[in-house]
């Protein structure tokens, strides 16, 4: 009905200024072109309108949403076949779908090695059985993507040229942002604005609200509990990002590692770095970090122990105050590596604040609080020796 009024409104405007027009013998020719702009361009609103009306009533079959590289693209109502391009998105819409992952006919083959040591493999063991064709060596291959039939493929909205391929598909293709957006690298902002990207994907907005609500609670109670930490209890810390053939790579500024940091109000001292940094040994004794944060094992192949008993080849550990202290910590992974945009960052920022002010936070119940949250929202119970892998024993 809205559309029939809208359509009928414009075309009455549109008679009027032509009969305006022919009982006024003197109005000039551009007048005459400024009628037929003005009902051109009324005519291209009333079908935009019914483009966006059939959209919204799901009468076309499909609808439209706008991604995080701000395209409108138009994707199909019932969407049943879905692959996935060079974007983490996979736990994230595992918790969109309440513990599991149907639809996916193919993704990222890469994502199979850190899936294999998250708590995803036991949760969606059917992720390991998924095709993982869509790259041919490290290039993006756009024929097997094709023959898989997907309805839509999601994307990393800042890889221009993954785009350009995946547009000559004909593919409905989704942008979801990871770092480098316009937006901060938030990675507790990127998991929710995910979730509710993938509602408008399935037209089903507000789905995802008790989950972003339950994560913001806990979210609050841990801020809370570091505002009121003082100053000359906030420790120097460093996330070690890689280590690739004795060179270490850092989370420097401006990376989700650097945000979290920033979050529980301790120093990066490797802030003064950009992005994901190559750097020295001699740099790290210098800095001497008073906790020291390691990637999860998707990224990084050193684990705790290792570190604190100075047992990694070709590296001295044993001069950082971190390691001295046995104040080093990796992530083991919940749903994913705890440093990148996951449905686990709320958990994620009370494992930091649990490790990084182990007084303050000592009558905090992270094990109930991520035994509670995965029940509630992957319908998973973690395991014992999963706990333990999370926790870690300080």
């Amino acid at each position: 009905m809205k559309l029939k009024i809208k359509t009928s409104s414009l075309l009455l405007a549109s008679m009027l200024l032509l009969t305006a027009c022919v009982s006024n013998n003197n109005k000039d020719t551009a007048a005459s072109s400024v009628v037929e702009t003005t009902s051109e361009e009324a005519i291209t609103a009333a079908e935009e309108d019914e483009t966006d009306s059939k959209a919204d009533s799901g009468l076309s079959g499909t609808h439209m949403v706008v991604d995080h590289a701000g395209n409108r693209v138009e994707v199909p109502d019932k969407i049943e076949r879905i692959v996935i391009d060079q974007i983490p998105i996979l736990s994230t819409y595992m918790a969109y779908f309440e513990g599991s992952a149907p639809h996916i006919v193919g993704y990222s083959g890469s994502f199979k090695e850190t899936i294999s040591e998250t708590a995803l493999k036991n949760i969606a063991p059917e992720l390991l059985e998924s095709s993982d064709t869509v790259y041919a060596q490290s290039d993006l291959n756009i024929e097997e993507i094709i023959k898989l039939k997907p309805d839509v493929i999601f994307y990393n909205a800042n890889n221009n040229e993954h785009a350009q391929i995946l547009a000559s598909s004909g593919i409905p293709s989704i942008g979801f942002a990871t770092v480098g957006a316009d937006s901060p690298a938030d990675p507790i902002e990127r998991y929710k604005q995910w979730l509710i990207l993938l509602e408008e994907v399935f037209g089903e907005k507000g789905k995802m609200n008790g989950l972003i609500e339950a994560g913001d609670k806990i979210i609050e109670d841990v801020e809370t509990r570091i505002e009121n930490i003082p100053e000359d209890k906030r420790p120097s810390t460093m996330i070690l990002f890689k280590l690739i053939d004795g060179v270490p790579q850092v989370a420097g500024k401006g990376v989700f590692g650097d945000y979290w940091l920033q979050h529980l109000g301790v120093k990066n001292v490797a802030e003064e770095a950009m992005g994901f940094a190559q750097v020295s040994f001699e740099q790290i004794y210098e800095w001497n970090p008073q906790v020291l944060f390691l990637n999860g094992p998707g990224l990084l192949k050193l684990n705790r122990q290792d570190v604190i008993d100075n047992k990694v080849e070709g590296v001295d550990f044993s001069t950082i105050q971190a390691v001295k202290d046995k104040r080093v910590y990796n992530t083991t992974l919940g749903m994913w590596n705890w440093f990148t945009p996951n449905p686990d960052a709320p958990l994620v920022l009370a494992w930091l604040a649990y490790n990084t002010y182990p007084e303050e936070f000592a009558d905090y119940p992270l094990e109930t609080v991520i035994r509670d949250y995965y029940q509630n929202f992957y319908g998973y119970e973690i395991t014992d020796d999963e706990m333990k892998g999370m926790l870690q024993l300080r």
